[in-house]
């Protein structure tokens, strides 16, 4: 069946870029000279993940609404399509890593292998299994990997809420699943696992951060929010520059300014901005708004697009630089100096990953695999979607403000641009 156009939410592209980026952050440090309150902003750089998962929920519902559970080849296409784009890359820096390993006279850990190289390390009890041995960020693939099974057989339910209860019954969904985080959250602080070590099985790490069940919330979430974007057409500028600017002081504020303390720590894995998120994603779409602006610009969608590849390579990549402490502890201006320079290194091989390994390697796949499941409608989305951290979000139709179908829109049909799923014969 042909494409039907219908516009890419750019902002959300550039949204990617500064998630990854805070990732990064989070992980290489800054330097101790830094004024307190920017270097807490900085450690929070992990609330970036949370945010890759809502992200999915946004661009999967967005660009494939009309999914219906099994449909045979219809979602092999679509579970085809997910792997090709997230898994060549993964496995390529996983290899990278074993290689690592054996040329410097490391052990090769064989059962954590196995499990890194399905995907499935996330779901250990072992944090060396989950984040140690291998690269440190692919846990959070195994949890895309787990959004990207259900989801075929969610977004129907979401749809139909949508068409029954239209924005009332999305908004009550997205309440409902802030309950279940906020009651989640609620059962490891008052019992006092907010403040075990991350290396304890029973941890809030462990399980609010890592467990996918427990992020699940956060996708669905995700899935309410691109039915929710068809009603924002009628929204003032002005209301899209004050939830902006809310979210942005919001998000900063809190980052900047939090009371210290595991059950603040803990509440940062998602509970604190789910809804802040939701918000400032639906208001994105819309593309207008200072902030849509500047995450609209080139830069920023260039830097979104490898920003998957960022959030991969980069690990490993700060590992063998080996900037960190000069990073963290030099002084004058040294550390800022040794900082942009490992920005600018990880930039340049998050570019070239994405270039020369990712999209070489889906578009490999995705050939390879096309005969075998050609036959009937497809629902698979172009090409160009990355659902998941990294990638545009999303797809075929030229940038630009999202139509509308009036204060209650259709959720069936082409008269619907969130309905408008990228499918592609």
């Amino acid at each position: 069946m042909a494409e039907q156009n219908r516009p890419v939410l750019t902002a959300l592209t550039g949204l990617r870029a500064v998630a990854a980026i805070g990732v990064v952050v989070s992980h290489s440090g800054v330097p101790a000279s830094l004024p307190e309150h920017l270097g807490r902003i900085a450690s929070w750089g992990h609330i970036g993940v949370p945010m890759f998962f809502m992200l999915s929920g946004v661009v999967l519902a967005y660009n494939y609404p009309d999914l219906r559970g099994w449909e045979g080849r219809c979602t092999i296409r679509f579970y085809i399509a997910r792997i090709a784009r997230v898994m060549p890359l993964y496995w390529a820096v996983i290899a990278y890593c074993a290689v690592y390993l054996w040329a410097y006279g490391r052990p090769n850990h064989g059962w954590a292998l196995l499990q890194n190289l399905l995907a499935v390390q996330t779901w250990s009890g072992d944090l060396k299994v989950a984040m140690g041995y291998y690269n440190s960020p692919g846990w959070s693939i195994g949890v895309e990997l787990f959004f990207y099974a259900l989801f075929p057989f969610l977004v129907p339910l979401v749809a139909s809420l949508a068409r029954r209860s239209g924005a009332r019954g999305l908004i009550l969904l997205i309440l409902a699943m802030t309950a279940v985080i906020l009651t989640l959250w609620a059962a490891f602080h008052l019992t006092g696992h907010s403040s075990f070590k991350a290396d304890n099985p029973a941890s809030a790490h462990r399980w609010l951060y890592r467990n996918p069940l427990c992020h699940l919330p956060m996708f669905v979430v995700g899935m309410a929010v691109a039915f929710l974007i068809p009603y924002t057409g009628r929204w003032s500028t002005g209301r899209h520059q004050a939830i902006q600017a809310f979210v942005f002081s919001y998000v900063f504020g809190l980052a900047a300014f939090r009371p210290m303390g595991s059950g603040w720590s803990s509440a940062a894995y998602g509970l604190l901005f789910v809804v802040p998120f939701a918000l400032v994603m639906i208001s994105l779409a819309s593309g207008r708004g200072w902030m849509a602006r500047i995450l609209s610009t080139t830069v920023m969608v260039r830097l979104g697009l490898a920003s998957y590849a960022l959030y991969l390579t980069h690990r490993w990549i700060l590992f063998d630089l080996g900037t960190a402490d000069r990073i963290r502890t030099g002084g004058g201006w040294a550390p800022y100096g040794a900082l942009l320079i490992t920005l600018a290194v990880l930039l340049l091989i998050a570019e070239g990953a994405h270039q020369y390994i990712e999209e070489p390697a889906r578009r490999l796949l995705v050939r390879f695999t096309r005969r075998w499941t050609s036959g009937g409608t497809s629902h698979a989305a172009p090409t160009s979607t990355t659902p998941g951290p990294g990638g545009p979000a999303s797809e075929a139709a030229p940038p630009g403000r999202l139509a509308t179908a009036g204060p209650r829109p259709s959720l069936a049909g082409r008269h619907n641009p969130v309905d408008a799923a990228g499918r592609a014969t």
